[in-house]
């Protein structure tokens, strides 16, 4: 591998990149941004450089306080003409707030010094819980501090670009400093995440309600009553936010559930199909003695399951409740091969590794990244074409809705056209060391770029039937989630042969996951199964069916 030169970003690089943003955002979302957004953009752009610079230094921090006598960069020329503006366009405030939050930005040695009723043996935590708003003058007469305003547009403008609230400008940083090389995409093609100002600003008020149930929680203050007047049916009638509100509701539920609530829980399950609601629901119902319904939910369920672990959970149910499945972690733990080794030494899977090979075996602790790998190469068109709608911004390494339904369905007819176009192995591996070389490093949450890789996929692919490799690869894209883990942990093989294997201790249980792709590898004619290993002190270790 050749040595990485260090990059080094301009010195006003987060100024550049903001500037990008904001001309991004004003040309791709004039259908949302409205007066205060505008008024922000031409209100910062009037502003001076340094004051620009100055402004996205707090921006780009935690926390909304900031003591001016700490505050040092060299690329601001002249600091204080700087802060005098800010303050005067209203970008900060100093010496202001009340907020004793403040506090925090000082040592424990400062707050002791300043305040002699404090006790300095206490932590810096219990002092912090004895100083109150009536304190903060004191500190104001002697410490400038800034609080940053208009958080909230600058939050909704990155809300726009990124798409969420958890990604920040440092994803621009990880590109351009080379820790990730993204795929180039056409400009032109990028599509707004939110179709109205309704569903972006639906998104943002459930993200500041997230973080106001939690401190709720916390406190554990009576959270019904603040979810009273919630809109969450307006919430989801939009995509992005319907998302972010049935995530809220299925973390809101878990909290009631825990808590013993189970009718506030039931309530927050029953609006939302994410899994796991489908088995929460069921949960609560047997003990809300509504059997009836619970059966109902799931013959439900089974016909169409969220992801493996639903469809195992309500497969299980139906069985003890005398309707027979016929899908079972028992039997397949039961009718599973045993492998006695000698005293344990390594990690159990290199033990195995090591006891086939000194049987003329090859192999591999392949897990999932031989089939995720195979996957994000197999597909690298499908998942990276711009003409679905799915790439909203240039830091995008995955389309949007990869993780939904509607990847597959809505490409379903090109994903099976690519498959079908591999008539003979040779082809399908010709596209696999194409597709390699062309993109190798590229972002890919499915590749695990390394030397070993296409070897270790042509083994597979001189093995295994082609049909079933099809099926695999056809499978996944159904759920690109659910579906790209759970897959046995060993790939060996040797001439004419080859076998996964699940490996598992005496007390160890398979997953939902797993047990999905086992039936799914054995009904495509792959050979898979598990493999329980023990460890023995006596001579006659080996394999027994």
């Amino acid at each position: 591998m050749r040595e990485k030169k260090p990059i080094i970003l301009p010195e006003k690089y987060y100024l550049n990149y903001f500037n990008y943003l904001l001309n991004f955002v004003t040309e791709h979302y004039q259908h949302i941004l409205e007066d205060e957004e505008y008024f922000f953009i031409q209100n910062f752009k009037n502003l001076t450089e340094d004051a620009q610079c100055l402004y996205l230094r707090f921006s780009n921090r935690k926390g909304n306080f900031f003591r001016l006598s700490k505050i040092n960069y060299s690329e601001i020329k002249n600091l204080n003409a700087a802060k005098e503006e800010l303050l005067i366009h209203e970008f900060i405030d100093i010496n202001a707030s009340k907020d004793p939050a403040q506090f925090s930005l000082f040592t424990k040695a400062e707050l002791i010094n300043h305040f002699s009723f404090l006790d300095r043996k206490e932590r810096k935590a219990n002092l912090l819980m004895e100083l109150s708003e009536w304190d903060i003058q004191s500190i104001h007469e002697n410490e400038e501090i800034a609080e940053v305003k208009k958080n909230q547009e600058v939050a909704f403008l990155k809300l726009l670009f990124f798409g969420n609230r958890y990604h920040e400008m440092t994803e621009f940083v990880i590109r351009d400093v080379g820790n990730v090389k993204l795929k180039s995409f056409d400009e032109s093609k990028f599509q707004p995440w939110f179709q109205s100002r309704s569903e972006a600003l639906g998104v943002m008020h459930i993200s500041q309600l997230k973080k106001m149930i939690r401190e709720i929680i916390v406190a554990d203050l009576p959270l019904e009553e603040f979810l009273i007047n919630i809109p969450w049916e307006e919430w989801r009638t939009y995509p992005r936010s319907k998302e972010a509100a049935e995530k809220l509701l299925l973390e809101i539920g878990t909290h009631f559930e825990k808590n013993g609530k189970l009718e506030s829980a039931l309530s927050c399950y029953q609006r939302t199909a994410l899994p796991p609601s489908g088995e929460r629901q069921i949960r609560i119902l047997e003990k809300l003695d509504q059997s009836i319904k619970a059966l109902d939910l799931a013959k439900k369920i089974l016909e169409q399951p969220g992801n493996a672990s639903e469809l195992t959970f309500a497969s299980d149910y139906l069985n003890r409740s005398g309707i027979r499945i016929n899908r079972s972690m028992t039997r397949r733990l039961h009718l599973a091969k045993k492998l006695e080794l000698p005293e344990k030494q390594a990690r159990v899977e290199q033990e195995v590794l090591h006891y086939y090979k000194e049987k003329g075996w090859q192999g591999v602790h392949s897990e999932n990244f031989i089939w995720r790998s195979m996957f994000g190469i197999v597909f690298w068109e499908e998942l990276f074409n711009e003409d679905h709608g799915t790439f909203h911004h240039p830091l995008q390494r995955e389309p949007s809705d990869l993780d939904e339904a509607a990847f597959f369905t809505t490409r379903k007819i090109v994903l099976e056209k690519r498959v079908e176009g591999f008539k003979t192995r040779k082809q399908l591996f010709n596209h696999l060391s194409s597709t390699y070389d062309e993109n190798f490093g590229i972002a890919n949450r499915f590749v695990t770029w390394h030397d070993q890789l296409l070897p270790i996929l042509e083994i597979m692919i001189q093995r295994l039937p082609l049909k079933s490799i099809k099926l695999v690869l056809l499978e996944m894209a159904k759920q690109t989630k659910e579906n790209s883990i759970g897959f046995p942990d060993l790939f060996i093989w040797k001439k004419d042969d080859y076998h996964f294997y699940e490996i598992k201790s005496p007390n160890d249980h398979l997953s939902a996951q797993q047990l999905f792709w086992l039936d799914f590898l054995t009904s495509a004619r792959i050979k898979a199964d598990v493999l329980r290993v023990s460890y023995s002190h006596e001579p006659n270790v080996g394999l027994h069916h």
